[in-house]
């Protein structure tokens, strides 16, 4: 818990956590939703990310000692704040067993096809459990070494499907106006709103100056790799993009060259295991420690292995298949997720501020 992280190392970490899922999804869910002008989705939920960022940081300087746990015990009392606390991890809980059992669930379907979902899922959780049990900065260290190779791959990828593009699929733009642009936007802005996470590491963060500049770069570079996988997903599938559970995946078996440089489908396997692995171990330990601030822990390490457990659990009984998944993000799941990172933040933030000038 006494650990601390850099600046770019925060970056890092909230890139990947939101890039990680969205980036295989997204294209598929807002071409359903936004047809031709899909790839102009990321562009407007930016504003979201921005917005965010700026809520957390403004919530982290009104906390005590940077705490949002303690900030809610202070602003409605000790047993409301940490009722609230309790029911913010339960939504966190929800929110991450649903993007493990959407990675266990492409693993299994594209790759193991004889494997039980439960080893894939089990495996990954015990890798996070470990990472988490020694602190952000280790998190944070092999986020430094892996993040980058991740992001090169993704970008590899895209490069190599430029020959196959063609860009007069876009047109004509707007055609049906802007309402199916902001319906397939409503859907990014689910992804970007999930950076209010970070308001739980802003303590572990050692150049406090630089946090909102690294905050606004990670948002504009996720939007930026957001935009750059919808346009080529569109270029190179039309609207067709929106029946493919995983168009970049699909995407990616386009991809053959000389005919020895192909299956490039195996980096983004690569690149999605990692990416889950650091979106999962994020959330993990976001539950963690806001738990045992909430219990107020002397030894917060024994909670490790059943929140581990209660993951487990939690992912086979709210996420049972990839449809449900998928209705889920594109349906109700959008509106519960801002609710969540991005309403419930902004009200705390109002009546905090609203309490302490009475007060004043």
């Amino acid at each position: 818990m006494k650990n601390k992280i850099s600046s770019f190392q925060m970056f890092l970490l909230m890139f990947q956590m939101i890039l990680s899922s969205s980036v295989l999804l997204m294209p598929s869910i807002t071409t359903m939703l936004s047809g031709k002008d899909m790839w102009m989705t990321p562009i407007f939920s930016m504003l979201i990310g921005y917005l965010t960022i700026w809520l957390a940081f403004k919530l982290y300087k009104l906390a005590p000692h940077g705490s949002f746990v303690k900030l809610l015990e202070s602003t409605f009392g000790k047993v409301i704040g940490k009722g609230m606390n309790v029911l913010f991890i339960i939504f966190q809980v929800h929110i991450i067993a649903i993007a493990t059992r959407d990675y266990g669930e492409f693993i299994v379907t594209n790759f193991y096809l004889k494997t039980p979902v439960y080893i894939i899922i089990t495996s990954m959780l015990i890798l996070c459990a470990w990472v988490v049990s020694g602190g952000i900065e280790v998190l944070a260290r092999t986020g430094q070494v892996f993040i980058p190779i991740i992001t090169i791959c993704t970008l590899f990828i895209f490069v190599f499907l430029i020959p196959e593009l063609d860009p007069s699929t876009i047109f004509p733009i707007f055609e049906k106006g802007a309402a199916p642009v902001f319906k397939g936007s409503v859907v990014v802005a689910g992804w970007f709103c999930q950076i209010f996470l970070v308001v739980y590491i802003l303590p572990f963060v050692k150049q406090e100056k630089s946090i909102q500049k690294w905050g606004y770069i990670c948002v504009t570079g996720i939007g930026l790799l957001m935009l750059i996988a919808n346009i080529t997903v569109f270029m190179l599938m039309s609207e067709s993009a929106s029946f493919y559970n995983y168009p970049v995946f699909t995407a990616a078996r386009y991809i053959a060259y000389a005919e020895f440089f192909e299956h490039v489908e195996a980096i983004v396997m690569m690149v999605w295991v990692l990416g889950e692995f650091f979106k999962i171990s994020f959330y993990y330990f976001t539950i963690y420690l806001s738990l045992s601030e909430t219990l107020e822990l002397q030894k917060p390490v024994v909670i490790i292995l059943p929140i581990g457990l209660l993951l487990l659990l939690s992912t086979f009984w709210l996420a049972k298949d990839f449809q449900m998944i998928g209705d889920f993000i594109s349906k109700s799941g959008t509106l519960y997720i801002l609710t969540g990172f991005f309403i419930f933040p902004l009200v705390i933030y109002a009546l905090t501020v609203i309490k302490q000038r009475l007060k004043a």
